[in-house]
């Protein structure tokens, strides 16, 4: 007896006409008498839903019907594969969001460097204080980060300040040598860094300075 007349038996068994059958489980009338003459046959989801609902086994409703159990075989075999493909889609989508996560901790990584070797002369020493340099660098996010400082000159003192937007100040190093590492954390936004020469007694003086800060 194949699936149809298994269904055909069961549905008249519970008094139920083709329309009955069909609005239980969601389906045409038309698709139930395919079933019952064998033109087509319910998915295995359906054929859960038939046992389970009349208290029935999956066996029990396909003894002796081999096309359905060939056709659920296949319908494993194909699930099973769409696993496995997903699997294998889902494991190369993990790698290529890794990469594509490393590429931007990379594109927002913080790698700012100042450095100068300058002399100035009588006519910019005669201010009581030079502005040397002024640079900037944003951070992306909040975060510690190394902050290296070298500098020295031959006359006066070196004066180097980081600060944000709203002035509020980060680091500060005097001396007329310079030589501080630091790590430090940082707000999120943009920064300041200004370099002050004063206290100098000569026409002409000499500075040098490096300033690294990184990630």
């Amino acid at each position: 007896m194949n699936i149809g007349e298994q269904i055909n038996n069961l549905r008249k068994k519970h008094g139920l006409s083709q329309d009955d059958f069909a609005n239980l489980f969601n389906v045409s009338r038309q698709t139930v008498s395919n079933w019952e003459n064998g033109k087509s046959y319910p998915d295995l989801e359906m054929i859960i839903k038939i046992s389970d609902y009349f208290k029935i086994s999956v066996d029990e409703l396909l003894r002796n019907d081999v096309q359905s159990e060939e056709k659920i075989d296949n319908e494993k075999k194909v699930k099973k594969r769409y696993l496995i493909l997903l699997l294998v889609l889902c494991f190369l989508g993990a790698m290529i969001i890794w990469g594509l996560y490393g590429k931007y901790q990379d594109s927002v990584a913080v790698n700012f460097t100042m450095e100068k070797h300058e002399t100035y002369k009588n006519n910019e020493t005669k201010e009581q204080s030079i502005n040397i340099a002024n640079g900037y660098f944003s951070v992306p996010k909040d975060e510690k980060l190394s902050v290296q400082v070298k500098g020295d000159t031959d006359d006066g003192k070196l004066h180097v300040t980081i600060t944000n937007q709203d002035n509020k100040v980060y680091y500060q190093l005097d001396g007329q040598e310079l030589n501080d590492l630091q790590t430090l954390y940082f707000e999120k936004g943009s920064y300041i860094i200004q370099i002050v020469a004063d206290d100098y007694t000569e026409d002409i003086i000499s500075l040098e300075y490096n300033i690294e800060i990184k990630n």
